[in-house]
C-alpha cells in the first residue's frame, strides 16, 4: 500500500443499505500521541515491540530490524502516553534473501554496519513493567538469541492473550484484525510501522468496554501453567497435535506442552487423564517465562513411584 495514501477507505458495496458499509481510517501517527502522562496519573510502562528478521528459524535466522515502543498505559488500560518510539537495524554479515527485501524494503546496503547493542536493550526491557508484541511467541525468542540470555521480564501476547472470537472479532494477522477495529495501516513490515498499528490495536476499546490493552495485562497478571506431556506415551502425540500441544522438537528430550489459563486448567487437566491415562506434569508459568524458546527452559522430571522391591 502507498505510505502517502492516508485518506480513509471505505470497505464495502457502495451501494449497500446504511450500516453495510465500514471506514477503515490510518492508524495514528507518531506525533498524533501525548508523550507524557498527566501529572499524578499513574500508570504502568510497557515496551510494545516488533521484529524484523531474516527468516523464521530461531536457530537459523536473525533480527534485523527492532522497534521498541515505551507507552504509559492507565489503570483503566488505555494507552495515555507514548514516550519515545526507538528503532535500530542489525547487519545479518551476509545477503539477505531476495523474499525478504521484497517483504520489507529493507537492503543489504541499508543494514550494512548497522547493530543494536544487547546491553542498552536488556536495559530497555528491564526498565519496563512489561513487554507486548503482537506474536510473542516468535519476538521474544529471537530478541533474547540478540541479547544473549534471559530477561525475566513480563511477557503479553496480542494475539494468544486476547480471546478474540468471544470479542466478535476473526483472529488472524495483525493488520487484519486492525481492519476490523476500522483502521488500517498505511505500511507494514517495517517495524516501526508494526508498533505504531500495535499500539493503535491495544489501544481500541472491545464492545464490553475494556481495551486490548486491559485484556492482555489482565492476562500478564493471571496465572498459567505449562503442560509438559513428558508422561504420554509415543502413540497419543495426534491427540496431543489435535488438541493444540506443541512440540519442543529443538530439545534433546522431545516434549509436547502447552499454555494452560486458569479458566481452561479443570478441562485440559480432566481430558489429559481421560486421554493419556496418567497425570500431567504441571509447571508454573509466570509471564516472565512465558512464550520462551523451548530450548531455553528445562522439563520437570514426572514424578514417579518406585515399587518397595526396587528400592
Amino acid at each position: 500500500m502507498n505510505s502517502s495514501n492516508l485518506t480513509p477507505t471505505i470497505v464495502g458495496n457502495n451501494d449497500a443499505p446504511s450500516g453495510r458499509q465500514r471506514i477503515l481510517s490510518a492508524v495514528r501517527d507518531r506525533k498524533d500521541w501525548s508523550r507524557r502522562a498527566r501529572e499524578g496519573e499513574k500508570f504502568r510502562r510497557i515496551c510494545v515491540l516488533d521484529t524484523e528478521t531474516t527468516g523464521l528459524n530461531l536457530s537459523k535466522h536473525q533480527i534485523i530490524e527492532l522497534c521498541a515502543a515505551i507507552v504509559d498505559v492507565s489503570d483503566t488500560g488505555r494507552i495515555v502516553a507514548v514516550r519515545s518510539v526507538m528503532t535500530g537495524l542489525v547487519d545479518p554479515g551476509h545477503a539477505l534473501p531476495p523474499e525478504i527485501v521484497e517483504l520489507t524494503g529493507l537492503t543489504d546496503a541499508v543494514l550494512a554496519g548497522e547493530s543494536i547493542c544487547p546491553e542498552q536493550l536488556t536495559e530497555l526491557l528491564e526498565y519496563c513493567d512489561g513487554a507486548i508484541a503482537f506474536n510473542s511467541q516468535f519476538d521474544r525468542p529471537f530478541i533474547e538469541k540478540h541479547i544473549g540470555r534471559h530477561v525475566p521480564v513480563p511477557w503479553g501476547c496480542a494475539m494468544a492473550d486476547v480471546p478474540w472470537r468471544k470479542l466478535g472479532f476473526e483472529p488472524g494477522p495483525q493488520g487484519y484484525v486492525l481492519n476490523q477495529c476500522g483502521y488500517f495501516m498505511p505500511s507494514a513490515h517495517r517495524a516501526k510501522d508494526d508498533v505504531l498499528a500495535l499500539i493503535q490495536l491495544l489501544d481500541h476499546v472491545c464492545f464490553d468496554g475494556q481495551s486490548v490493552m486491559a485484556k492482555v495485562l489482565a492476562a500478564m497478571d493471571a496465572p498459567a501453567w505449562r503442560f509438559e506431556a513428558s508422561t504420554a506415551a509415543y502413540g497419543f502425540k495426534d491427540d496431543l497435535r489435535d488438541r493444540r500441544y506443541r512440540f519442543a522438537g529443538e530439545r534433546a528430550h522431545k516434549l509436547w506442552h502447552k499454555q494452560v489459563r486458569p479458566a481452561e486448567f479443570r478441562d485440559e487437566y480432566r481430558w489429559y487423564k481421560e486421554t493419556i491415562g496418567k497425570r500431567p506434569v504441571v509447571v508454573p508459568l509466570p509471564a516472565s517465562e512465558r512464550y520462551r524458546a523451548n530450548e531455553t527452559w528445562v522439563p520437570k522430571p514426572p514424578k514417579v513411584s518406585v515399587p518397595d522391591w526396587l528400592k
